[in-house]
């Protein structure tokens, strides 16, 4: 309903514009002259409508500017001085790019993609295509209208969004025929009359698409606001000044070298924070304490039937597979290692694992408490098809928990049911992979074929096959293993993100295909010790980092957030098309990331990791809940994280970062430490009894630090799944004291 609403908002302010016999103003140069770069421009506003745009230069009767270099951000600051007043007017630096290409690979962080240029339909939210779309090869990626520049020729093609919409203030765009890359970095918008106004971000082509220009334009002022889905008649205004008023934009160009888009993502990510104001995250909740809480959480989703029993992922009584956390949320459970809960697993697993599979080895997305398939999303329409994503999730969390209870000592109460049901969905992936070469987005259930073709929606099945090689001891698993991670990775490349993760969206790139190509390429790594996984999982990591916020955004002071005095560092958003922040990855730990950088010794997948574990936090309760909202996008729940709501995939992803991600990693050859968890470490020393460090926990709550030590010999060796089993070294802070502890 809410889409009907936005999409019918949209289309009558467009007909309105249209009968008001008014046309939009362009920002492409009156005429071309490339030897010019830069303009700077006086813009004037009929409401959210441009109505002119003029160079400003030493004649110009609006505004004088000074430009002065930043020291300590980089980038030039462009200081615009009114010389007279004006009303519902703005300014802006653009940057014209000639010799230009519709082939030129566009991102703006969270929020475009290689520019969107997707098939564009419009469909109900969380409704799944059209059925004429199914069972095509040749379909394009298709997402419901977001932002984009046009994939038509010749057609009308502009991108209009402003900061809220991004999780790091910048456009960047990347040449493949040169190699070469540019990112424009600014700040968050400007000061005005007590509050912040945000930066527009504005990309127009030429018809032709022989140039572009990127503006940059204060206050930021949208034609149309982007929404949920869709977009609605625009809030945004220019503002009335007075003569010596005075506009600042700051720009940090970065011209650089790249042999391909993910390199070109690397150096984004290197350079992501370096250009905005940094701002510790704060130090409010434990892991320790996030665990006990999550784990309350989820333990109070246990279902108890009269003929089943199980952990519900969802606010319903239904197993949801995969996804969000069916057959997942029970990993931090059987972690834990007590008897009561391995108990309440196992009539999960043989809850789940008996019900819900198709004759080809596929789950459905949903079975209700009576062990009935429930059709839902995409599969209302059509009944035998299934997220590819969720039958991934389930092979890799249920192998990996198989995994766990081996290593716990507990093989013995696997039951062979498991083991044939988890191998049938390992087989029913080989051979669909054998037949058609992919996953796609949606597969048939019964059958094995792919529904929907395309996206890097089975992007999980990579390592979870990779797994099984392993633990079923077959070659096959991981030969198909190594073309699916290839094939994905390669397209990945290509295209500069991923997509196919969701059931409520369409084909709109999103973070969680992104973190779980990143997990998957990363356990072939592990799994074959092939040097080549290492860096595309580095790449891919930079990746998730254009998803995660990386600077303190200012939020309206009466809204909940700001009053909170969150720092919403670390939120990760979801899709371009639910424009969100959320409290971390949808559903993972993100360990990956602290083994990157264990592997690597680069502290920037440290410091993405370390972000959204405080970002996580930022997202509890005070009764202990939390949902999937953690935003200041102004579509979406603007600086609310909709307390009194609970949210399982949230709980599940707290309890994993909690378990597979040390508070405190040593290297005791080095004597060196990296803190993830919310405590200080104030020293570290070496000396012959080993290294001691000094602890302080800031926090309210007391804290059990859960330390990994090892030496540069030992970190050669991959770390493997379920490592936190060896992780005995625990130290209790209580709050706000500080602790010494020793390391032999």
């Amino acid at each position: 309903m809410y889409k009907k609403t936005t999409m019918r908002t949209w289309c009558m302010g467009l007909m309105l514009l249209a009968a008001s016999g008014l046309h939009a103003e362009g920002w492409l140069p009156k005429s071309k002259n490339p030897n010019v770069k830069t303009r700077l421009l006086s813009c004037h506003y009929d409401k959210a409508q441009l109505v002119s745009c003029t160079e400003v230069d030493g004649q110009s009767k609006d505004w004088s500017v000074t430009t002065t270099t930043d020291n300590k951000l980089g980038g030039t600051r462009y200081i615009f001085e009114a010389r007279r007043a004006m009303k519902s007017v703005g300014v802006a630096v653009a940057t014209d790019c000639y010799d230009w290409c519709s082939d030129r690979y566009v991102m703006i962080p969270s929020v475009v993609y290689n520019g969107n240029r997707q098939r564009i339909v419009n469909r109900e939210y969380a409704t799944g295509l059209d059925k004429t779309d199914y069972y095509r090869r040749d379909l394009a990626l298709t997402s419901n209208p977001i932002p984009q520049l046009s994939p038509d020729f010749g057609a009308p093609s502009r991108i209009e969004v402003n900061v809220s919409n991004t999780s790091t203030p910048v456009i960047t765009y990347y040449d493949r025929r040169r190699q070469e890359g540019t990112m424009l970095f600014t700040d968050q918008g400007i000061e005005w009359k007590g509050e912040v106004k945000d930066h527009a971000f504005i990309i127009e082509e030429s018809a032709d698409r022989s140039m572009a220009t990127m503006v940059i334009s204060a206050p930021g002022v949208r034609e149309r606001k982007p929404e949920f889905i869709g977009f609605s008649k625009s809030p945004d205004r220019g503002i009335d000044v007075q003569a010596g008023d005075k506009i600042e934009i700051r720009v940090a160009r970065i011209d650089c070298k790249a042999a391909d888009v993910p390199t070109f993502l690397s150096r984004f990510m290197a350079e992501r924070k370096l250009h905005t104001v940094a701002e510790t995250p704060r130090d409010l909740m434990p892991m320790s304490e996030v665990l006990a809480r999550m784990v309350r959480n989820i333990d109070e989703r246990y279902y108890v039937g009269d003929q089943w029993q199980y952990y519900c992922p969802e606010n319903a009584d239904w197993m949801s597979y995969g996804w969000i956390g069916g057959l997942m949320n029970t990993y931090p459970m059987l972690a834990l290692g007590d008897a009561t809960h391995l108990e309440k697993v196992c009539h999960t697993f043989d809850f789940g694992l008996g019900h819900g599979a198709g004759a080809s080895g596929y789950f459905y997305d949903v079975v209700g408490k009576d062990g009935k398939v429930i059709f839902r999303d995409g599969a209302r329409e059509i009944h035998d098809i299934a997220l590819t994503r969720k039958n991934a999730d389930i092979l890799y969390w249920m192998v990996k928990q198989m995994m766990l209870l081996k290593r716990q000592g507990k093989g013995d109460k696997i039951a062979p049911e498991w083991e044939a049901r988890v191998k049938q969905l390992a087989d029913a992936f080989t051979a669909t992979w054998k037949k058609e070469g992919t996953w796609g987005n949606y597969l048939n259930v019964e059958n094995g074929k792919v529904a929907v073709y395309n996206t890097t929606g089975g992007a999980m099945a990579v390592g979870g096959l990779a797994l099984a090689s392993v633990y079923y001891q077959n070659p096959e698993y991981m030969k198909i293993a190594r073309l699916a991670g290839q094939t994905y990775y390669d397209q990945f490349a290509l295209v500069g993100f991923t997509s196919g993760g969701c059931g409520d969206i369409l084909q709109n790139a999103d973070s969680e295909t992104a973190i779980a190509l990143t997990t998957s390429i990363f356990t072939l790594y592990e799994t074959t010790q092939d040097a080549t996984y290492l860096e595309q999982a580095a790449h891919l990591a930079a990746l998730c980092a254009t998803w995660t916020v990386s600077f303190p955004y200012r939020l309206p002071e009466d809204t909940p957030l700001a009053k909170l005095g969150a720092n919403l560092t670390g939120a990760v958003w979801a899709s371009t098309q639910n424009k969100h922040g959320a409290p971390g990855f949808c559903t993972q730990s993100g360990d990956v990331l602290f083994k990157l950088y264990r592997a690597t010794g680069n502290t920037l997948f440290a410091e993405l990791i370390r972000d959204v574990i405080h970002g996580h936090a930022e997202g509890v309760q005070p009764n202990g809940k939390i949902t999937e909202r953690l935003t200041y996008c102004d579509a979406d729940s603007r600086g609310s994280r909709l307390d009194g709501g609970k949210t399982g995939w949230n709980e599940t992803n707290g309890a994993l970062m909690a378990i597979e991600i040390p508070g405190i990693y040593v290297r005791t050859d080095l004597a060196q430490a990296y803190v993830f968890d919310h405590v200080k470490l104030n020293n570290i020393q070496k000396s012959r009894k080993g290294i001691t460090l000094t602890l302080q926990n800031p926090t309210e709550f007391d804290a059990v630090v859960t330390i990994f030590a090892e030496n540069g010999e030992e970190a050669k060796k991959p770390l493997g799944d379920n490592a936190f089993v060896n992780w005995t070294h625990k130290v209790k802070i209580p709050a706000h004291k500080t602790v010494k502890t020793t390391i032999k």
